[in-house]
């Protein structure tokens, strides 16, 4: 009789492992029907502080990598624009190099006045790109020109403080250059104005001065001119290392994402397999346990 008491306690403890492996079996099931490690949070509530931490790291970098893609457009843009004013003033330069050669008479000064005059029409042109509709030499001024032509000569009408975007944590990137024409004040700078004493004299007939100290002072604003074309290639660079580099950062975000959320599909079904297997010896086990016996009447 000492025996049936241990039988019925084998027999409930049986039952309430079996009660265990079917809630297990159930969740394996859940899991791997839904593809995901977390269906609520009550799942896994470590593992959802862990994500919403990560989902937040992903939201910041996708936001830096919008940034970085609508500023490497400026960057890119504002880059072009300088080579391209580069190559205008070198054929100013070289025409006013042609004012210096032998037999220039005043009507092929004019001549030559005139087509540096169509250049500088292209080269403003250029100082004025936007992107938009504003224009990017302008700063952060949201102009729609940089550059206004008077009488007095070109002036400049944006703002010093160069457009950037954020591109990382602590990291903001110059888009484009502030004034890199230098003619921040009217008539008197840059290479606007360089330009214009040169058209000047040659209408004039002042040719020996437009083929001197023009041609120099043109040459010298070539030099500035291509140290702002530098800095707009390094800014462009810039975009491109700091694209790669946020890239990898939301990589290395949606991998750890997967970690934690996503289901190791093969390993689940293994465990899943292993549990079947147990659950079922644990059902055969309960079976024979609780066959009917006639012991118990004796």
């Amino acid at each position: 009789m000492s025996m049936i008491p241990s039988q019925m306690s084998l027999s409930a403890l049986m039952t309430s492992s079996l009660d265990q492996y079917q809630t297990q079996l159930g969740q394996m099931q859940q899991t791997l029907t839904a593809g995901v490690n977390i269906s609520q949070p009550s799942d896994n509530p470590a593992g959802v502080a862990s994500l919403i931490n990560v989902n937040a790291s992903l939201s910041a970098y996708n936001q830096y990598q919008t940034n970085i893609t609508e500023g490497q457009t400026v960057a890119s843009l504002a880059n072009a624009s300088m080579t391209q004013a580069v190559s205008i003033v070198q054929k100013i330069s070289s025409v006013l190099v042609q004012a210096g050669g032998p037999g220039v008479t005043l009507d092929n000064a004019k001549g030559l006045a005139s087509q540096i005059q169509g250049l500088e029409q292209s080269l403003l042109g250029v100082a004025n790109t936007t992107y938009l509709g504003q224009a990017i030499f302008a700063g952060t001024s949201g102009a729609s020109s940089a550059y206004q032509q008077s009488a007095s000569g070109v002036t400049y009408v944006g703002n010093g403080s160069a457009p950037t975007v954020a591109a990382a944590p602590g990291v903001e990137l110059p888009t484009s250059l502030t004034d890199p024409f230098g003619a921040t004040t009217s008539g008197g700078q840059g290479v606007f104005a360089a330009i214009n004493a040169a058209v000047s004299d040659l209408s004039s007939g002042n040719i020996s001065t437009a083929a001197g100290a023009d041609l120099s002072s043109v040459q010298a604003q070539l030099t500035k001119l291509e140290n702002q074309a530098a800095q707009a290639g390094v800014n462009y660079d810039q975009f491109q290392v700091m694209s790669r580099q946020v890239t990898g950062a939301l990589t290395q975000a949606n991998n750890e994402v997967g970690a934690i959320q996503n289901v190791n599909t093969a390993q689940l079904a293994t465990q899943y397999q292993q549990e079947l297997n147990n659950y079922q010896v644990a059902l055969y086990a309960t079976s024979q346990l609780n066959q009917p016996s006639l012991a118990k009447y004796l």
